[in-house]
């Protein structure tokens, strides 16, 4: 018992040292600000804060108080994506409430806890240092830097997989209800912080017939587990599979299926290189038989294996970010492979077990040192400036920009929901939440001031990253409030390239929210209290942007 306590101290601990080393990493990259700019960064805050603010509430009748939540911070895009994430952050965030930088220094935490799962492996293989080295090593792969960087659900979903294919192995080694029903419970969890999360479905049959264990297809607790898990996730996704599917950028089918299996496995060999991807395939092949790293090798290839055929299977879009739940088996192998060379091989391959890893890892810290500083827009100081009773701000950008302006005000405003935004993607032009079919509503001026004069705003913020004007009617409401009746300002980003422009009406506006409750109920909603009738899905209206981007 004392040894299993110290045990899971010692886990423990180093879970938080790797989380600390990641927040570090993405501090010393410039890659933590004030202001989320990524394209999905602020829709995961104000989903946070969203859930958070009902808990305040004493959990209301969880659709008007959306619809409510909505129409104030128009960011609110939950069932594009599950709620599971969330309403774990959600009690902390109740009684914290806190601010983009905080959640920012959350996230960079929680990116580096997948590390130690190849730190797992090579203990579980009986080399626990090489594990300790190949989990800082896999701090630092780019990937997983990136990650460290941005507010999303891969890493939580990365983490949550690969504890549930570790629980898996302890199931399937010594089977018991406890176990399964833990195996179980990170099942069902992993598909609600993220859809890509249902890959854990696929490591079970996949690790079965790598092992040989059939006798488990005999065993009812094996059965009764995934019906259960099924019962827990299958709600979910027959509420909201109109949702989310509407952000799917490809169709189905063996076209899709060989594209993306190519574009992941790219992704894994950009991480890795080619000398990374030796080392796995040596630690692959010379641990299957090993009586310690053997089941540890099977289980790698698993989660490797699942990870790229949901991929395949599920024609959402193709980003490097979606390998993440197979990084760190990746690097696991890779770390055995190292060891399998030092430990079984002669001079030269003690050689290779030094010089492989080396050239490994020039690249990635060629590219940390090269990584760029995060564009800071300073959204903090821009809403500090905007008066909170009960005004309307229009904000206009990309989905970064707009969506920072959006979650900083639902952070300001501390669940008062005491201002109103009102996004020009939404109101001047229109396009699905993927950007498709884009098209200007106010086409001059006039009929700009028009919309502004109906919903009663009292001003006006342009996020221009890069200094680029984000979409043909954003030149149209720059042009608007330039006519007059707007203090018109300019401010640059704290860092990087980019500016930010409010115009502030010159004098007193009249609120008009009964004006956008009625014209820009979330889509999200509507989808999810619509009955099945079998439609087609229903795609959230969300800023227009660059599916790659998803």
């Amino acid at each position: 018992m004392q040894a299993r306590i110290r045990a899971v101290a010692q886990a423990a601990g180093l879970a938080i040292g790797l989380g600390l080393a990641s927040v570090a990493l993405a501090a010393l990259t410039g890659g933590l600000t004030g202001s989320f700019l990524g394209p999905d960064e602020s829709a995961h805050y104000v989903n946070t804060l969203f859930i958070a603010d009902w808990l305040r509430a004493g959990m209301p009748a969880p659709m008007a108080f959306a619809r409510d939540f909505y129409v104030h911070y128009p960011k609110l895009s939950i069932g594009h994506w599950p709620p599971g994430w969330y309403a774990l952050l959600a009690p902390a965030a109740a009684i914290w409430w806190p601010g983009v930088a905080t959640a920012a220094l959350a996230s960079a935490f929680v990116a580096g806890l997948p590390a130690i799962l190849p730190a797992w492996a090579l203990a579980r293989a009986g080399a626990w240092r090489a594990g300790l080295a190949a989990a800082i090593a896999m701090l630092i792969l780019p990937l997983v830097v990136e990650s460290a960087r941005a507010f999303l659900l891969d890493q939580p979903v990365a983490l949550v997989a690969g504890l549930a294919a570790v629980a898996w192995l302890r199931a399937a080694e010594r089977p018991g209800w406890g176990r399964f029903a833990l195996f179980g419970a990170l099942a069902a969890f992993a598909p609600l912080v993220k859809g890509n999360g249902a890959l854990v479905a696929l490591i079970p049959p996949i690790e079965i017939a790598l092992s040989r264990r059939w006798p488990l297809l005999r065993d009812p607790r094996l059965w009764a587990t995934g019906a259960l898990t099924a019962l827990v996730v299958a709600p979910w996704y027959y509420v909201s599979f109109r949702i989310s599917a509407g952000g799917f950028n490809y169709a189905p089918g063996p076209a899709y299926a060989w594209l993306a299996l190519r574009s992941n496995a790219a992704a894994l060999l950009g991480q890795l290189g080619i000398a990374g991807i030796l080392l796995a395939l040596m630690g692959a092949a010379g641990g299957w038989r090993d009586p310690r790293a053997g089941a540890v090798v099977r289980l790698a290839l698993a989660a490797i294996a699942a990870t790229l055929a949901f991929q395949s299977i599920v024609p959402v879009a193709l980003d490097a970010r979606y390998v993440l739940p197979a990084l760190p088996w990746c690097v696991a192998l890779a770390a055995l492979g190292v060891v399998r060379a030092w430990r079984h091989g002669g001079a030269a391959m003690r050689v290779a077990a030094i010089a492989l890893p080396g050239v490994a890892l020039a690249s990635p810290v060629v590219a940390l040192a090269r990584l760029e500083p995060k564009r800071d827009m300073a959204a903090p100081a821009i809403v500090a400036a905007m008066p909170a009773d009960s005004s309307i701000w229009m904000v206009d950008g990309r989905a970064g920009g707009e969506g920072a302006i959006i979650a900083q005000v639902a952070h300001r405003d501390g669940g008062t929901r005491a201002t109103w935004v009102a996004r020009a993607s939404q109101w001047l032009a229109g396009s699905d939440f993927m950007g498709r079919g884009y098209h200007v509503i106010a086409r001059t001026p006039d009929a700009a001031r028009a919309i502004l004069d109906r919903i009663g705003v009292s001003g006006v913020v342009i996020v221009r990253d890069r200094m680029q004007d984000p979409y043909p009617h954003s030149v149209i409401l720059l042009r608007a409030v330039r006519q007059g009746g707007y203090i018109v300002t300019h401010h640059r980003f704290a860092r990087g390239a980019g500016e930010v422009i409010v115009g502030r009406r010159d004098g007193a506006a009249l609120p008009h929210p009964d004006v956008l409750e009625d014209a820009i109920a979330s889509d999200n909603l509507r989808a999810m209290t619509r009955p099945a009738r079998g439609d087609r899905p229903s795609r959230p209206a969300q800023a227009p942007r660059n599916p790659s981007s998803r």
